[in-house]
């Protein structure tokens, strides 16, 4: 079992920092040659290190930084996970196996889980007691205040290739509940921005935007979530950012400027050797209904493709749901992008 996600002294860390919220559910058994115990924010080194052994013998196509560990563990999420330490051998005192739920309200509650095992460690039970402890962690977590009552599900994203977790996920009544596409487009032979008109402009990114464009992402988010992003929540996952490779589409009708929409883009260099290239990343992308007639989504990717071509990027990536596949994927192969991978997203309803 590798990557679930994706993604030292066994001692409780008292001076870690925050202290997640840790649900009532019994760790798994201390055998095996491990023991269990709570995951803490002072545990950035040793699951750095893990995440780092699982990448490089599963040699997916990015690698997870320690800035991306670190905000992983950060005080921005509501989240709590359990950690293996190796207690005998050669491996005595390092973290062997993790994982991590992020409880996330989406209209729904959703406990999104992310964990892995060490290579050295695998096919001994560990992958199937962390699928246990997850899912009956999730049933614990939505039994209580203030989500009780409410519906939820607990979910993990399953990379192609990892059928030992699949068949975890399945037995435990697990369902294939969306699939994620990755896709890619060469940085050459560019195709030129559209005409949006006398009153649209494409507008580099700049802090100027930052608020009028969360309120832009939170429009967005209510229609298909039911539920706004904080500041907190809107500014994660930012460790990568590329200001200059970041747009916001703007009308300027009226006395005040209003965002249409917007794309966020970062640079993922320690992906780079895993990918054989240089590769930007669109990370986030919006249009608000009212523009989605005027080309606007086009000119955001095509705005992005430019600048990443001009800083010596060879090839830009991104990511697409199922969900909004259709219409959206016509408008990426379009301008060139190809489906090149795929995630499988298994839920299980609580």
């Amino acid at each position: 079992m590798g990557d679930m996600s994706l993604s030292h002294d066994p001692a409780m860390n008292d001076d870690a920092g925050r202290e997640p919220p840790q649900p009532s559910v019994e760790l798994p058994l201390a055998d095996r040659g491990v023991q269990w115990r709570e995951l803490h924010p002072g545990d950035l080194h040793a699951l750095s290190n893990l995440i780092a052994r699982i990448e490089a013998r599963d040699n997916p196509p990015y690698r997870t930084s320690r800035e991306e560990v670190e905000e992983m563990l950060s005080e921005a999420s509501d989240w709590f996970g359990i950690a293996a330490f190796a207690s005998r051998g050669m491996a005595r005192g390092e973290m062997v196996a993790f994982m991590q739920m992020v409880v996330r309200q989406t209209g729904n509650i959703e406990c999104l889980c992310q964990g892995g095992v060490d290579p050295r460690f695998r096919r001994i039970g560990l992958g199937g007691a962390l699928v246990q402890w997850q899912t009956d962690a999730a049933r614990h977590v939505l039994s209580l205040t203030p989500y009780a009552g409410q519906a939820g599900c607990v979910v993990t994203n399953v990379d192609p290739g990892n059928e030992e977790l699949e068949d975890h996920l399945k037995r435990l009544g697990y369902h294939w509940s969306r699939t994620y596409y990755e896709l890619r487009a060469e940085l050459s032979d560019l195709p030129p921005a559209p005409d949006l008109g006398s009153y649209l402009r494409i507008e580099e990114w700049g802090p100027q935007w930052e608020d009028a464009t969360r309120r832009a992402a939170n429009r967005l988010n209510e229609q298909e979530w039911g539920r706004p992003l904080t500041e907190e929540q809107w500014l994660m996952g930012r460790t990568a950012f590329v200001p200059e490779w970041s747009f916001v589409a703007v009308d300027y009708r009226g006395d005040r400027p209003k965002v249409a929409g917007f794309l966020l883009a970062s640079r993922y260099e320690q992906d780079w050797a895993a990918l054989g290239w240089k590769e930007g990343y669109i990370d986030q992308m919006g249009v608000l209904a009212d523009w989605r007639h005027a080309a606007v989504v086009d000119a955001l990717i095509i705005a992005t493709m430019h600048a990443q071509n001009r800083d010596g990027m060879e090839r830009v990536g991104t990511g697409l749901g199922s969900a909004n596949q259709s219409s959206a994927l016509a408008v990426y192969e379009s301008l060139g992008f190809r489906v090149v991978g795929q995630t499988r997203l298994y839920a299980l309803d609580i």
